[in-house]
């Protein structure tokens, strides 16, 4: 076909004349008009083969044409990229990126199979996806259900990365992720509510008069008094307490996840490389280790009890093992509930307003730590450290909050105190 097609271009230049449409338009070198109407451009890709384009309409077969030729100049594999699916592109993405950690790779592979393997985008060619595609995706997965953090960090924080490795092999020009994540809808407007100084101290006073749940005052403190992921703390074994020097030692977090034989504890890095961290003890944190310690040597330990070779753990349930995170989830929203029930009816009898809880979990606790913090220290980046965060932004976006409502109040008392006469 190519080379009758150069052969018949030959004659009409010789001839000296030129190849038109059945409209009489001038027609360049490559394209030609086929006998159902339709035209075609024929050109050779990056790598010397030779392929063909095809439109009903000469203007937009000339746009492709535009295309393809500054593609050309670049380097850019375009075909290529019309033959490879959005999910072979993530499969040899995880496949081939080994420094992501096991777990964020099972989770990655989960969430994809969930919500994007199967669907309409999953098997698009990458050479056909644009960001308006991505932005359609995203908003129906938050519209069923996920929130906007949810699609940043399980969904875009992989599919972005798949993109940017495409970019480099050549396959497409841009990442039609980048920015993706300020165009889709915002389901956390609201800020994650941090316990108020009130309900921090009443929900600890309550624990600590409660003789069913008395034991779990150390865990609560710990978790309050230093911010730490419920895996850090759950994780945390007596050599990483420095009671000489008032420390606390972060170097590892507790899991408990499927890696491919059935959910199990192991034991990983923190979450970020900033998670690997020291923690300064304050005086109810030190105060309510050295009672767990005290309440750990009256257990019957089993002394071989180990997990990736990390042994003597901190926080021990009753069964002498490790707790499950959802454990620690549900107790808390056990005692939150009786808490409540109790406060009610104490409130009524003494003609008051009651503190009631509101729904929380073990991450409530971190974020409440974070929030005392900002109250109490101007120095982001010490924060920052404390907290372990990754980026900060994350510490930043807490900061701000707590410093925007530190002014608000900060206002509220200088009504009526300004006289206009």
């Amino acid at each position: 076909m190519g080379l009758l097609l150069a052969l018949k271009e030959r004659r009409y230049f010789m001839a000296g004349k030129k190849r038109t449409d059945s409209k009489g338009r001038v027609l360049k070198t490559g394209e030609s008009q086929r006998k159902d109407g339709r035209y075609q451009y024929q050109y050779m890709d990056v790598t010397g083969k030779r392929r063909c384009v095809y439109s009903w309409d000469l203007s937009d077969l000339r746009q492709q044409e535009k295309k393809i030729q500054r593609d050309i100049e670049d380097g850019i594999r375009n075909f290529d990229s019309k033959t490879m699916t959005l999910n072979r592109l993530f499969y040899e993405y995880m496949d081939n990126n080994r420094h992501i950690k096991k777990a964020t790779e099972v989770n990655y592979r989960a969430a994809w199979k969930k919500h994007i393997g199967d669907s309409p985008i999953g098997n698009k060619d990458i050479g056909e996806i644009r960001t308006s595609d991505i932005v359609r995706v995203y908003n129906q997965l938050i519209e069923k259900g996920l929130s906007t953090s949810t699609v940043g960090h399980m969904i875009n924080a992989v599919m972005s990365p798949c993109f940017e490795m495409a970019v480099d092999d050549d396959l497409i020009r841009k990442n039609p992720c980048r920015g993706v994540m300020s165009k889709v809808k915002d389901t956390e407007n609201e800020k994650k509510k941090a316990l108020t100084i009130e309900e921090q101290q009443s929900f600890l006073a309550f624990i600590e008069k409660e003789p069913c749940y008395k034991r779990y005052l150390p865990l609560f403190t710990v978790l309050l008094g230093t911010g730490m992921r419920i895996g850090e703390c759950t994780g945390l074994t007596w050599s990483d307490v420095d009671f000489k020097n008032n420390i606390i030692h972060v170097t590892h977090s507790l899991q408990y996840r499927d890696l491919g034989g059935g959910r199990e504890f192991y034991i990983d890095a923190p979450k970020t490389q900033n998670g690997v961290r020291d923690i300064p003890m304050i005086t109810e944190v030190r105060q309510q280790l050295l009672r767990q310690k005290e309440y750990t040597a009256f257990m019957n330990r089993d002394k071989e009890y180990s997990i990736s070779g990390y042994s003597n753990f901190v926080f021990l349930s009753r069964t002498g093992r490790v707790f499950l995170p959802c454990n620690i989830n549900a107790t808390i929203e056990r005692i939150r509930k009786l808490h409540n029930e109790r406060e009610e009816a104490a409130a009524r009898k003494e003609r008051r307003s009651p503190v009631i809880l509101p729904h929380m979990t073990a991450h409530t606790m971190r974020h409440t730590f974070c929030t005392r913090l900002c109250e109490n220290e101007s120095n982001v980046k010490a924060i920052q450290r404390i907290m372990g965060h990754g980026n900060i932004g994350v510490t930043m976006n807490v900061y701000n909050h707590v410093t925007t409502e530190t002014v608000r109040e900060g206002m509220k008392n200088l009504d009526g105190k300004i006289k206009i006469s």
